[in-house]
């Protein structure tokens, strides 16, 4: 470890999903070594309110690493609705652009995504925005249960977008995040992603994601180039082949990105 990294302060890092709560440390970019654990969840319907009991608990113990570090946040796919807004002038300023996002998802997903907590990414002029939307309840619960165990919260994000960072480097055309219940494929062009397709999934997700990646290449033909399909496996399951074109992603890779 270099002086640097020993001065910067560490950050915990905190994944949240229906039945698992994980965690590591991470500093000057990396975890630290023996950090990242994880807990399994009893919450059989899924609803984030019986993670965050969890979490609370966890966080009363006074064994856990990182008290009073700032927190940085990873949701299961199943709390964030996703979408690609395309470009509009709405976007250039507030409210117009919240206006606009909001309207997006209430297109996909119902009127019921009004009310949602939305966030997006600053895509360069012209370019669609990656859209999350979450149930407003969400990040003002975890935003209050780390202020009160001492903790400032700096970031709450979907697992989708995590995970593109920790793989970007190596730049794959297209990847897939597998959950347990819950499958996300996504293209990338340009170091951005410019398309998504997600759905349920069973405990078979290996035969589930090439079903589902043919589906969508007979929608969208320009997927028909992609060589290579990444792969972050974060169901739990049991490992297993995967044939072409799909390539798992090594588990070192996602260590240095601090997942637990």
């Amino acid at each position: 470890m270099s002086l640097i990294e020993r001065l910067v302060p560490p950050v915990l890092c905190l994944h949240l999903a229906p039945q698992r709560l994980g965690w590591a440390l991470r500093r000057g970019g990396r975890a630290v070594p023996g950090s990242a654990a994880r807990l399994a969840v009893d919450n059989p319907d899924g609803h984030w309110q019986v993670t965050l009991e969890a979490l609370d608990a966890w966080l009363h113990r006074p064994d856990r690493p990182g008290a009073g570090q700032p927190l940085e946040i990873s949701l299961a796919s199943r709390w964030c609705q996703m979408a690609l807004a395309p470009w509009s002038e709405a976007l250039l300023a507030e409210p117009g652009a919240g206006h606009y996002l909001r309207s997006q998802l209430a297109a996909l997903y119902g009127e019921g995504a009004r009310a949602w907590d939305i966030g997006s990414d600053d895509a360069p002029y012209g370019q669609p925005r990656l859209v999350c939307g979450v149930d407003a309840a969400l990040p003002q619960a975890l935003r209050q249960l780390a202020a009160g165990h001492g903790h400032r919260c700096d970031a709450i994000e979907p697992v989708l977008t995590l995970a593109w960072r920790a793989i970007a480097a190596t730049r794959p055309q297209a990847f897939a995040v597998a959950e347990a219940g819950r499958l996300v494929l996504a293209a990338v062009s340009g170091g951005r992603i410019v398309a998504l397709q997600a759905q349920a999934s069973g405990a078979d997700w290996r035969a589930e994601l090439a079903r589902a990646w043919l589906r969508w290449r007979l929608r969208a033909p320009e997927l028909g180039a992609v060589e290579r399909v990444a792969v972050i496996d974060l169901s739990g399951a049991p490992a297993g082949e995967l044939a072409a074109p799909f390539a798992p992603v090594a588990a070192g890779l996602l260590e240095q990105s601090a997942w637990a």
